[in-house]
C-alpha cells in the first residue's frame, strides 16, 4: 500500500504545459479510479493556475466514466474567468482520448462577511473512544480477503473513526444519517490548497453510502451496482486535515436509481468548515 508522502506525492500533478497536467494513481482494491483522487487532482491543477491569494472555495463535478488505474490521467485545464475577486476554472481528465470527468472550480480573494452556521449535533461521541474503521475491519474479519476488500485506505494515511459502521456483509436498516471523524497522519504544511485539496481526496468517501443505509443492502450485496455520479464542495472556511474533523452525512432521497447525499464538515470544536453533495446510482440488477 502507501503512505501519507506518497499521497502528497500523488496529488502533485505533473505539469506538461502552462494548462496541462497529468496524474498517476494510487491503487486501491477497487474496480476503478477512486473518485476522491480525480477530484483532488483536478483542484490541485486548477490551483495551480489561479493567483495564489485566491482561494478556492466550491468545486462541481461529474464522474463520467470509470477510470483506468494503470494508465496516466490528463488533466486540460481552462481559465474561464478571471475577475475582481473571484476566478473560475473548468477541468476535463481524460483517459484514452476521452473524458472520464469534468469539473468547475471557483476560487475567491479572502475578505471578510457576516456568518451563521448550523452546529454540530450534539450526540456526537469525541473520537477518542471510537474504534478505528480498519481496526474494526480486522475485528469483524480476521485472515479473510475481505480485509483487502474493505480495509482500503491505508492507516498510514488517514485515520478514520466511523460513529455508526454498518456490518458491511450483513448490513441492517438504519435511519439515512452516518459519520465518521477523520485525521490525517502527521504534521502538514500550512498550506490551505493542501488542506482543501486532502479534504477533497476523502470527500467521496462513505457519501454515497448514506443514501444505502434505509435499504438493507450494502456494494457487496448481490445484485448491487453503486457509483457516484456528480459531486460537490463547498469551502466555508480555513482549516487543517491533521486535526480531528467530523463528517456528518445524511441522504434525504433516493429514487430512479438515484441516491442523494449531504456532508457537513466539523471542527472538534464545532466549526462548520466545509459541505458536499453527491448523487450516487444504487441499481440493483436481477441477473437471475
Amino acid at each position: 500500500m502507501f503512505g501519507l508522502d506518497d499521497l502528497l506525492e500523488n496529488l502533485q500533478v505533473e505539469q506538461l504545459d502552462t494548462l496541462l497536467f497529468r496524474g498517476l494513481t494510487l491503487k486501491l482494491p477497487l474496480p476503478q479510479v477512486y473518485g476522491g483522487q480525480v477530484l483532488a487532482q483536478a483542484l490541485n491543477a486548477a490551483a495551480r493556475t489561479v493567483d495564489p491569494l485566491r482561494h478556492p472555495h466550491s468545486l462541481h463535478a461529474y464522474f463520467l466514466r470509470r477510470g483506468d488505474q494503470d494508465r496516466p490521467i490528463i488533466y486540460d485545464v481552462d481559465p474561464i474567468r478571471d475577475g475582481g475577486s473571484f476566478s473560475t476554472r473548468r477541468v476535463v481528465a481524460k483517459q484514452y482520448g476521452k473524458a472520464i470527468f469534468n469539473c468547475s472550480i471557483s476560487f475567491q480573494i479572502v475578505e471578510p462577511g457576516y456568518e451563521h452556521q448550523i452546529d454540530l449535533p450534539i450526540d456526537v461521541p469525541a473520537p477518542e473512544g471510537l474504534e478505528g474503521d480498519n481496526d474494526l475491519v480486522r475485528r469483524l474479519f480476521p485472515n479473510t480477503s475481505l480485509q483487502k476488500l474493505l480495509a482500503i485506505i491505508p492507516d498510514d494515511v488517514v485515520d478514520m473513526r466511523s460513529v455508526n459502521p454498518r456490518n458491511p456483509v450483513e448490513p441492517t436498516q438504519e435511519k439515512p444519517q452516518r459519520g465518521f471523524w477523520l485525521k490525517f497522519k502527521g504534521e502538514l504544511a500550512h498550506d490551505p490548497a493542501l488542506h482543501r485539496t486532502l479534504l477533497t481526496y476523502i470527500s467521496d468517501w462513505g457519501l454515497m453510502e448514506t443514501g444505502l443505509y434505509p435499504h438493507p443492502i450494502g456494494f457487496l450485496s448481490k445484485g448491487f451496482q453503486g457509483a457516484s455520479l456528480d459531486h460537490a464542495m463547498w469551502f466555508h472556511t480555513d482549516f487543517r486535515v491533521d486535526d480531528w474533523i467530523y463528517y456528518h452525512m445524511d441522504s434525504p432521497r433516493s429514487a430512479h436509481a438515484r441516491g442523494f447525499n449531504r456532508g457537513s464538515f466539523y471542527t472538534k470544536d464545532g466549526q462548520l468548515i466545509a459541505s458536499s453533495a453527491q448523487e450516487g446510482l444504487m441499481r440493483v440488477r436481477d441477473d437471475s
